[in-house]
């Protein structure tokens, strides 16, 4: 009935929700296709309260479907989205797909911290709002087991409360990075928390954001950066528009300025 009279505003949602149906019944390829509507439709006419939400269900579909490139190109998308919005929700499932995929890839301790900070902001959210069905639960726990396995019962405990001790922000901030912290576990909460206390950058750029800044001070296109820190386009896209938002500015040769002024390149 939405696409009969062109009402656009509530179709997102009816299109990520039917597609996420489809995706517990085990249909991932065309529970992807329709979220992929969605996010389409979201960008389109600017619904990022349904884009968030979208973005996640895909990473999923591509996390299921053993794409895990893919599924960490759309969750990092569905982070900054969220990250914007505040949208905790959505960020925990997010995180929990990002440690699944450094769980597959043998990153036991990275995994064990997305786990933690995804906990915690579960509870944050509250119980009866984030609650898992069995068959989400399935998706997860292999993952989980694995990790917690390679890292040993007592070691996989202190990632998970080195992840809890992390704000969204920082959270966010650290399974965006390609940088891995040391093994090394501190020993109380408050190291905890400043292990991963972000870096002091101008106007609040993350580490991710910086990068980008810098190739494009460096004169390169959307796409070349893209190819360079093996993002999608779209993605980077997203990085440019938040450093533009965040820095006051609304061109490249502003940007590349301001990179300059700040030595950020």
């Amino acid at each position: 009935m939405c696409r009969e009279v062109c009402y656009t505003f509530r179709l997102p949602g009816f299109l990520l929700s039917l597609g996420y149906i489809f995706m517990l019944e085990g249909d991932y390829e065309r529970g992807a296709a329709l979220n992929e509507e969605a996010a389409a439709l979201c960008r389109e006419h600017g619904y990022k309260s349904h884009l968030d939400y979208a973005l996640d269900n895909q990473g999923w579909a591509a996390l299921l479907q053993g794409d895990h490139g893919r599924a960490r190109t759309i969750y990092e998308e569905s982070l900054m989205v969220s990250n914007e919005l505040g949208d905790r929700m959505v960020a925990s499932d997010s995180l929990e797909g990002m440690a699944c995929i450094s769980a597959a890839q043998g990153k036991a301790l990275r995994a064990g911290r997305l786990f933690g900070a995804a906990e915690a902001l579960h509870e944050a959210v509250g119980a009866v709002a984030y609650q898992l069905n069995p068959e989400e639960e399935s998706w997860r726990q292999p993952y989980r087991a694995t990790a917690c396995s390679r890292l040993g019962e007592d070691s996989w405990e202190d990632a998970l409360a080195q992840g809890r001790a992390m704000s969204m922000e920082e959270a966010i901030e650290y399974a965006l990075s390609t940088q891995e912290h040391s093994a090394t576990t501190p020993s109380s909460p408050t190291r905890h928390s400043s292990l991963f206390s972000a870096p002091e950058h101008p106007a609040g750029l993350t580490s991710r954001e910086i990068e980008v800044l810098g190739l494009v001070a460096a004169g390169m296109t959307s796409a070349r950066i893209a190819r360079e820190l093996y993002l999608s386009p779209r993605t980077v896209e997203a990085h440019i528009t938040s450093i533009y938002h965040k820095i006051g500015v609304s061109s490249r040769a502003a940007a590349t300025r301001f990179a300059l002024e700040h030595n950020l390149a």
